[in-house]
This record gives C-alpha cells, sequence and structure tokens, in this order.
C-alpha cells in the first residue's frame, strides 16, 4: 500500500506542474489572459465542495471504488479542458477535474494516517519527497516538451493512462483497510460552499470587465468569507496559532500561502514578463521542485531533535524562501542586460530549498501525537492539514495569478508581481515567530 500512495503522489506532482508550466500558452492560444485566477481557481473551487464529502465517503463505501470512480471523474474534466474551444469549456473542465480531487485527496492522507503504523507513516511521508525530486523534473520537462513538438492539449491527457494505472494499484492495495472515524466532523456544505464562493470572488479580481473599484469590493467580500469559513472549519486556536499544533496548522498555512502564491505567477513572470519561452518556465518550476524535494530528503534524514533545533530550521527555511522571492523581484525591474531569468532560477531554488527545511517538519508536527493532550485527534489533525493547505493555496494562488493575469491582459507593468513576491517574501520572513508558537506546550484539559 505504502508504494501505491508514493505513486499517486509522483502523479499528482507531475500535475501540479503542468498547468503552472502551461499557463501562459493557454492563455495566449484562448485569448484568456485576464482569466488566469479564473483558471487557477477554478479546481480550487470545485475541490472545497467534494472534501468535505471525502469522510463520509470513507465510512459508507469502499475505497478501492471511490478511488476508481472518482479517477474517470478527473480524466473527464482532462479531456473537457484538452479540447477546449474557448475558455470558459476549459474552466468547466477543470471543475470536473477539481471535484474528484477533493474527495481523493481526503482518501489519500487519511490512509497514511489511519491505516499505516507509525514508522511507515513517517517513511511514506518521507518517500513523498523522493517522489517529488521525480516530479519535479517530469512535470515541467513533460508539459514543456509535449507543448513544443504538439500542444498544451495534448499535454493534459498523454499522462493520463499513468493516473488511471496508479490509482487501480492504489484501489486493489486499499480495498476494505479504511475505517469509520469516530470524530464529530466539523466539515460541512454549507461551510464549503461558503470557501468556494469567497474564492470564486477572488478569481474574478482579475477580469477586465470588471471595474477596478468592484474588483477590490469582491476581493475583500471573498477574503472575508474565506477567514469566516476557516474559523468554522479548522480547529480552535489555528487562525490566532495558539501554543502547538494549531500553531503548527497555522504554521503550514503560511508556507503553503506563501509558495504557492508566487508559484501560480512564476511561470507568467518568465514568459509574459521577462519574455522567456515554456521551457525556460519548465526549468525554473523545476529547479525549485527539485530544491524542495531535496532539502526535503536530508530534512527527513536529519530531523531536529528539539524544540529549539525546529525553530532554527524553520528560521533558516524561512529566510531562504525569503530572500529568493523578494531577489526574484527585485530583478523583475531591471533591464535586460541582465541575465533575468537566470536570477529567477536561481532565487526561485532557493525558494524551493527553504520550503524543502520546513515543510515535512511541520507536517510532523500536526501528524504526530504531542505528550500533552491538545484536544486534537490524528484523523482529525490529518483532515486539518488538507484543509489548511487548500484554503491557503486557493486563496494565495488565485489572487495572485488574478492580479498579474489582469495586469498583463491590459499591458500594465510588472509592478503588481513585484507587490505580490514582496508581500510573499515578507510572509515568509516571519515563519520564525509562528514556528516559536509551534515549540510551546499548550494542555487542554
Amino acid at each position: 500500500m505504502a508504494a501505491a500512495l508514493l505513486g499517486l503522489e509522483l502523479v499528482a506532482g507531475m500535475q501540479a506542474y503542468l498547468l503552472n508550466t502551461v499557463m501562459p500558452v493557454i492563455g495566449s492560444d484562448l485569448d484568456a489572459k485576464d482569466f488566469y485566477g479564473v483558471i487557477v481557481g477554478s479546481a480550487q473551487i470545485a475541490m472545497f465542495l467534494t472534501m468535505p464529502l471525502g469522510p463520509y465517503l470513507l465510512q459508507r463505501f469502499r475505497v478501492d471504488r471511490l478511488l476508481v470512480h472518482l479517477s474517470w471523474l478527473t480524466v473527464a474534466g482532462s479531456v473537457s479542458s484538452a479540447v477546449a474551444p474557448n475558455v470558459g469549456v476549459f474552466v468547466a473542465g477543470r471543475v470536473a477535474s477539481g471535484l474528484g480531487a477533493g474527495a481523493l485527496a481526503t482518501v489519500s492522507l487519511a490512509a497514511i494516517v489511519s491505516v499505516l503504523p507509525a514508522g511507515w507513516r513517517r517513511a511514506v511521508l518521507a518517500g513523498f519527497s523522493v517522489t517529488w525530486v521525480f516530479a519535479s523534473l517530469a512535470g515541467p520537462l513533460y508539459a514543456a516538451w509535449v507543448t513544443s513538438v504538439a500542444s498544451w492539449r495534448w499535454a493534459l491527457v498523454l499522462y493520463l493512462p499513468l493516473l488511471i494505472a496508479a490509482r487501480l494499484v492504489a484501489a486493489r492495495q486499499l480495498r476494505g483497510t479504511m475505517q469509520p472515524g469516530t470524530d464529530k466532523e466539523p466539515l460541512t456544505l454549507g461551510s464549503a460552499g461558503m470557501l468556494a464562493g469567497g474564492v470564486a470572488l477572488l478569481s474574478l479580481v482579475g477580469l477586465q470587465a470588471v471595474p477596478s473599484a468592484v474588483a477590490v469590493t469582491m476581493g475583500a467580500i471573498g477574503a472575508v468569507a474565506v477567514i469566516f469559513a476557516a474559523r468554522r472549519l479548522l480547529p480552535p486556536g489555528t487562525l490566532s496559532a495558539r501554543a502547538g499544533r494549531p500553531a503548527a496548522l497555522a504554521t503550514m498555512g503560511l508556507l503553503a500561502g506563501v509558495y504557492f502564491g508566487a508559484q501560480a505567477i512564476m511561470s507568467i513572470i518568465v514568459q509574459d514578463l521577462l519574455g522567456g519561452n515554456t521551457g525556460q518556465a519548465a526549468l525554473v518550476l523545476a529547479g525549485s521542485g527539485m530544491g524542495w524535494a531535496l532539502a526535503g530528503l536530508a530534512a527527513s534524514r536529519w530531523p531536529p531533535r528539539t524544540s529549539r533545533a525546529y525553530v532554527c530550521r524553520a528560521a533558516v527555511g524561512g529566510s531562504l524562501i525569503g530572500l529568493g522571492l523578494l531577489g526574484t523581484g527585485a530583478v523583475i525591474l531591471t533591464d535586460d542586460a541582465l541575465p533575468r531569468i537566470t536570477v529567477v532560477l536561481l532565487g526561485w531554488t532557493l525558494a524551493g530549498i527553504g520550503m524543502g527545511l520546513v515543510y515535512l517538519d511541520t507536517l510532523n508536527k500536526i501528524v504526530d501525537v504531542p505528550p500533552e493532550v491538545d484536544g486534537v485527534t490524528v484523523p482529525r489533525a490529518a483532515a486539518a492539514t488538507i484543509l489548511v493547505e487548500a484554503i491557503a493555496t486557493a486563496v494565495a494562488a488565485t489572487l495572485a495569478s488574478a492580479v498579474v493575469g489582469r495586469a498583463v491582459a491590459v499591458g500594465q507593468d510588472a509592478n503588481p508581481a513585484v507587490v505580490i513576491l514582496a508581500v510573499t517574501g515578507a510572509g515568509a520572513l516571519s515563519l520564525v515567530w509562528l514556528a516559536r508558537r509551534t515549540a510551546m506546550v499548550h494542555v487542554v484539559r
């Protein structure tokens, strides 16, 4: 089963890099630069609608059948996007893929924390870093190569047989292994709908047809809706970074928002703002993914033995992410005499190394049972991990791509991208404070 889960993670990693690599090409082909936010946010919106169904489905249906049926939904969405004559059909396909991915995310992590012993769980989580070494190279390079020799449309579908094979193997291994949980799930369709609605408003910020004042208002309302829903969905104390595991969840949320918010616009920066091509964008994305994966391997090989060591590593990792993002933002403002894409590659790779140093340690802080009683069970912690990453990624990636896409579509300068990189870089530099809160002990009696 561990091998099957690692196979799923490999394919998921390739998928994550695929759209990021070719999105500027899609925007040009479909005349939809201002739809970048909608393209990025559509799958996230759909995921929020089905993630609450994950625990329900796990308790009532066989896992193998769930994996198979949800996989076919993902395939249907990918094919629809690949043959799309316009951006509307493309987005509809993304929504279908997201509907399947939301429940599948819950199934995979629930299997890790509920079925595997503690030793195997750590091994699989560490193994995910190994799979991302391959995915960080294979995903962008696959997307760039297929796009160059055929088109982005073929890039969206040629990998699907590998996806189906991985999920069929996982389905056979997971047959009959999941047990119903005993926690009362805080996830409701109402809260999920609020999350989806909030992200939808954020995605519309980038549309040229929306006046600037209206776009700002929509963005503010969307952000408030997401915060309100997150407060209801996440364990108490997460948004206030209460000491212990709630602070670890907050750390994970900040990590995801900073990194994936910047990643969402990195290919846009290379191709739309700096005049690069798909191959160069693929190298930039692959460099960061490789840095994350290798640093994650080192972090799993030498885990922090004390809370102080964790805080120190988080400080180093956050500093690397921040410096990489701030350096990338600075080089965008320089003239063409400098090898700007090379500097972006170095800066984004540095950010990936920083992410690798912090991510796995923080994940273990969440899913490992602490010596003190904190009122958070392992299944609840696993579900909260998925949620906080999904929420932070959806908000940051959707808003960043929408803002930059709007600027690109109307021919504005690169200042919006620079501002986003500055904000995310500053967020990364503040990680050490959350890490200190994570290392503290908070006992619930």
